[in-house]
């Protein structure tokens, strides 16, 4: 498993290895349908992929960590670092930041970390190097933009450490060994689903409709019943689908999830985790699942 540097809000780090367990061996097409950073297409034992997400931004982003080399992704890194005058962890002696608590080294690059968000902002044409930079120094790397498409995410408190070079590298090099085509659609749109073969394998992660975080606030029941009807209508044409869901969370039960899922195969992951709201200290139990129809 080859690990991202980007963490979106529901990204699979933490439940791929069981998921990749699940899924077939021997897979023509895989279709990552809510792809985020496409980590689990890019992992997935796959001749091809096709990676959609309704968000341009994390398109452009994933075909910039693929399109750009390494040597020049880095060179871009050590740029606007210089630029912005950023912390340099990674080849800075140890010791040569002072690390406050609770701040970690937000206090040194908050200045430069948002006048990095404002250019993005800005600019007419963006530049995904600097949408890069800005999660990789964001709060918990984050990648999130307003109602007016404006990159909001705060200053975190690490920089580009080890970990995450390491981490660029071999997501970046996953990525170039795999043909991968990017589409920036509605998960209905039927150019997703007009080449399906039956050793094809759609899998969906899309925004669990019972959970808090802003970024599944927006899904409907509307959007929740089209995407249930699409995997009945790939299951009637015996196309394969997997899909990441919670039956439980905040105290709130899917039903619709569960009474539909009742046709299907449903894989408790053993990665069960606890939802903390950070304005309350209450944490509810959520219950992960994948659905498959094989």
């Amino acid at each position: 498993m080859v690990i991202s540097p980007l963490n979106y809000t529901g990204n699979k780090a933490k439940s791929l290895k069981e998921i990749l367990e699940i899924i077939p061996r021997e897979i023509n097409v895989f279709y990552d349908i809510f792809c985020g950073s496409c980590l689990v297409g890019a992992n997935a034992p796959a001749k091809k992929v096709v990676a959609n997400d309704s968000s341009i931004h994390a398109i452009e982003l994933l075909k910039y960590l693929k399109d750009t080399s390494v040597l020049d992704i880095l060179s871009d890194m050590d740029s606007i670092i210089n630029k912005y005058n950023l912390t340099n962890s990674r080849i800075k002696p140890k010791g040569s930041y002072v690390e406050y608590k609770h701040e970690g080294l937000s206090l040194y690059n908050k200045k430069g970390f948002m006048k990095m968000r404002s250019d993005f902002n800005e600019s007419e044409i963006k530049d995904y190097s600097l949408l890069f930079a800005l999660t990789i120094f964001g709060f918990n790397h984050y990648i999130r933009f307003n109602a007016k498409g404006l990159y909001n995410v705060p200053v975190g408190k690490v920089d580009f450490s080890q970990s995450l070079y390491e981490k660029t590298i071999a997501f970046s090099e996953l990525l170039k060994s795999k043909k991968i085509d990017t589409f920036n659609l509605d998960f209905r749109n039927k150019e997703l689903y007009q080449d399906a073969k039956k050793n094809d394998l759609f899998y969906f992660d899309p925004p669990y409709m019972i959970t808090d975080a802003p970024y599944n606030k927006s899904w409907t029941i509307e959007e929740e019943q089209d995407l249930l009807k699409l995997l009945d209508s790939l299951n009637s044409k015996g196309i394969k689908f997997a899909l990441s869901n919670v039956f439980y969370s905040n105290g709130k039960t899917n039903d619709i999830l569960i009474e539909w899922a009742k046709k299907y195969n449903v894989h408790v992951l053993k990665r069960q985790y606890k939802n903390a709201n950070y304005r309350r200290k209450n944490h509810s139990l959520a219950k992960e699942v994948l659905i498959t129809n094989f």
